[in-house]
């Protein structure tokens, strides 16, 4: 199978810079309704060990930086082609300073193109469109602001404006736009085809199997807490919460048949309400939070002690199934010190944050029971892998929660935000960081690279390419083919190389599951599927080195590049950065950034 749209050959070797011309929209304030273009010019070489700058007229904006880094690194894994062996350099044509991240999504684009062997090629000047959007870890276009004056500048100059596809209820009647849901939607606007197949990988009959009988577990489970809060709660609450779980039951029964880890995200949700009422009984009739927390922590770490001791070398399902033990049992223990540090409240607030540890204790337990379950299955990876995959993981990860961080930071300051708002986010961010460095220092990579993922996966959902409200179904199935593709491009690189991952197919089902009742939920699916990809397409490239994988051929010329596409070749794209523009940026989308107690 081709892996490549374009070929790492054509983007790592020769000796001459490919230049691609692009330009900026941007505004200067909110009273600014006109808007205006900034030239870009978007420079990329071979360069042993890699390198990367942004030169701007004035000061170049942290978040600018970092959203070009991110572009970059995207790109970049997207292509195939590894950041340690190019030199990507990004000229921005203001005349003072330059802020916000809305110009990464155009700088993506440019560097797709010189991925491909194009050089000295304007993306306004060949092909007629501006490009504004914020690139997301995962590809994605998110929203950004100052639509109507960048609209206005674009359409003066004869150019139809790119906008992300959640930008579209912001372009006024008369605009010339084109939404676009990521980087590939923003390519084919251009003549780019897109991948011609979806790539999906399957999950092993003992998965599958293992994820039955956990769904199984915890309805029996639901039902017997359900029992045990019968006549001890108010007749109309035990009413009410009845009916959601034994609805969930059944949900999750009738998902058996399409997605074996839907139905057991569904009964861990039954799980979590069951608990709850359950603990909302026994703190009414004068049971101390301190009392069941003493038996939780017990419970805690006895899984802590049995995780630790379990062998870390096996399969990569193996290794991803510990991985997410460890940042569940980090959740669970996260939410006692949270209980532990709330002041006395409502017995329900307690019961429901006891309800949640007590499930997600028994959902570690569930993770390592499939652990054991796939030790054998797949490739092997040792701990001298583990070791090499994480610090190639590392500066993605790193990057994408500086990335989240710096976003939430700018987005505060510029559109005057409660920091409160964001509060959450910054400090589960922050811990999952915490506790990848502490892992990696102590030689536990399984752990760090659970950690270090599930902070690309926060990223990704907090620099939201989805409105606020739940998207338009019709919008809904645009977002899921540009995450669909770009999953594919990711899972067709790395299963070429042997790297199979589990999770990323089982968060594809549960989100097909959810996608008629829970759109948003569904995208958030989706983001934790392109987590899990961006993974394991990484640690593909990080052992490509010791695979004695066969060449593959470079293509010649853009008629090839097309066939290759056409064709289902996969992984497309290049060196990359982003470019920014003057005030703007994303919308910084409002979930819960506490684990859901739908994802088990």
């Amino acid at each position: 199978m081709l892996t490549s749209l374009a070929a790492p050959s054509t983007a790592a070797s020769g000796d001459d810079a490919r230049t691609i011309y692009y330009l900026l929209p941007a505004v200067e304030g909110e009273s600014d309704s006109r808007g205006r273009l900034i030239e870009a010019t978007l420079s990329v070489k071979p360069s042993p060990g890699g390198g990367f700058k942004v030169v701007a007229g004035g000061e170049v904006d942290p978040t600018t930086e970092l959203s070009m880094k991110m572009a970059a690194l995207n790109a970049l894994l997207l292509a195939g082609v590894s950041c340690r062996s190019v030199e990507v350099s990004i000229s921005i044509r203001s005349q003072g300073p330059v802020a916000g991240p809305s110009g990464s999504l155009a700088t993506a684009v440019a560097v797709v193109m010189a991925a491909a062997g194009y050089d000295d090629v304007s993306v306004h000047g060949n092909y007629g469109y501006v490009i504004t959007g914020a690139i997301t870890p995962g590809g994605l276009a998110a929203k950004v602001g100052g639509i109507p004056a960048k609209c206005a500048a674009a359409n003066r100059e004869g150019y139809v404006l790119a906008i992300p596809l959640s930008n579209k209820a912001d372009a006024p009647p008369d605009c010339s736009y084109a939404a676009v849901a990521g980087v590939l939607d923003a390519l084919s606007l251009m003549g780019w085809p897109r991948p011609a197949f979806s790539y999906r990988g399957g999950l092993p009959e003992a998965f599958n199997e293992s994820m039955l009988g956990i769904a199984e577990d915890m309805r029996s489970n639901a039902l017997k807490a359900l029992e045990d809060a019968r006549g001890r709660v108010p007749r109309e609450d035990y009413s009410r919460e009845s009916e959601a779980i034994k609805g969930l039951i059944e949900r999750s029964v009738e998902a058996e048949r399409y997605s074996p880890y839907a139905a057991a995200s569904l009964a861990f949700t039954a799980l979590t309400r069951a608990y709850t009422l359950s603990y909302l009984a026994s703190l009414q009739e004068g049971l101390k939070p301190g009392e069941a927390l003493a038996g939780l922590e017990s419970e805690l770490e006895s899984l802590r002690a049995e995780l630790d001791g379990m062998e870390k070398e096996g399969s990569m399902l193996y290794i991803e199934m510990l991985a997410v033990a460890y940042t569940r049992l980090a959740d669970a223990e996260a939410s006692i010190e949270s209980l532990k540090a709330s002041p006395p409240g409502e017995p329900s607030s307690a019961a429901a944050q006891l309800g949640y540890i007590k499930a997600r204790l028994e959902s570690v337990e569930g993770w390592l029971k499939t652990a054991g379950a796939v030790k054998d299955i797949g490739r092997e990876l040792r701990s001298e892998d583990l070791r090499i995959i994480y610090s190639v993981f590392r500066e993605y990860g790193y990057t994408s929660a500086d990335y989240g961080r710096s976003l939430v930071e700018y987005m505060i300051n510029a559109y005057n935000l409660p920091e409160g708002r964001f509060a959450p986010y910054l400090a589960a961010l922050s811990k999952l960081v915490s506790e990848a460095r502490m892992y990696e220092e102590r030689g536990n990579y399984v752990a760090a690279i659970g950690f270090l993922r599930d902070a690309v996966s926060m990223t990704l959902q907090v620099v939201s390419a989805a409105p606020e409200e739940a998207p338009q179904p019709e919008d809904l199935e645009l977002y899921r083919r540009e995450m669909e593709a770009i999953i594919s491009v990711l899972l067709a690189r790395a299963s070429s190389l042997g790297f199979q991952s589990g999770l990323t197919e089982a968060y594809i089902q549960y989100a097909e599951v959810l996608a008629g009742d829970d759109p948003q939920l569904a995208i958030a699916m989706m983001e934790e599927a392109t987590a899990s990809a961006i993974l394991w397409s990484i640690a593909a490239e990080a052992m490509e080195s010791q695979l004695e994988a066969p060449a593959q051929p470079a293509p010649t010329g853009q008629d090839t590049l097309a066939q290759r596409i056409e064709t289902g070749a996969v992984v497309a794209f290049a060196f990359a950065t982003a470019g920014l523009l003057f005030t703007l940026g994303v919308y910084i989308t409002a979930r819960s950034f506490a684990r859901s107690s739908r994802i088990w």
